[in-house]
């Protein structure tokens, strides 16, 4: 099995490097394989993309990092989402490069843009974001993700958004929808209006 890390570099710089660390060590922990060591990405970014904001991918497992690599980032459009309840057992709680079970729930949004996946009546994440509803002024996002993402910790510990149940009443209450991962921070994030929302 081989897993993902996914790092944004802004300017030739990686941003939340110890947090991405934390969950590669979770992963080995649960796994029982010994922390690979990432690499200086500052010194193996081609010099071509050390200017504006640049996708690391790291891929790792038992035999260590396989691969390290670097392209230039946009964000994808999206303008609308689709809710697809997901199978109860779904688990992507580690990053893994087996999108598989995601692709198969990606593959009913229809005419949508991207997905919101409902597992065991709760909101959880979209196919490849972390999830923020913006309620009264706060941002929420849900106690139980698919994913613990590595943008989304971030927000936590800085207190700036809060767990909460989210079920699909909560999408009517909305402000707005917030998507975020490593690649977009809040000051990046996709948003769009509950009016967008397929139910």
């Amino acid at each position: 099995m081989c897993y993902i890390e996914t790092i944004r570099i802004e300017d030739g710089l990686p941003y939340l490097l110890a947090l991405h660390q934390e969950r590669m060590s979770r992963t080995c922990d649960e796994k029982g394989f010994p922390l690979p060591e990432i690499p200086c990405l500052t010194n193996l970014c081609p010099p071509e993309l050390m200017c504006g904001m640049t996708k690391c991918r790291i891929l790792y497992g038992k035999e260590g990092i396989s691969d390290v690599s670097f392209s230039p980032y946009t964000p994808r459009q999206i303008s609308s989402l689709r809710i697809v309840t997901a199978p109860a057992d779904l688990d992507y709680h580690l990053k893994q490069a087996d999108r598989s079970p995601l692709e198969a729930l990606l593959m009913q949004k229809g005419e949508a843009d991207e997905i919101i996946i409902l597992r065991n009546g709760l909101l959880t994440d979209t196919s490849y974001t972390n999830l923020l509803l913006r309620i009264g002024g706060e941002l929420l996002t849900p106690r139980v993700p698919l994913l613990e993402g590595v943008q989304r910790r971030y927000l936590l510990q800085s207190g700036q958004i809060r767990p909460a149940d989210l079920q699909i009443e909560e999408l009517k209450k909305a402000e707005e929808i917030l998507l975020i991962n490593a690649m977009l921070p809040l000051g990046h994030t996709i948003r769009i209006h509950p009016s967008q929302i397929i139910f």
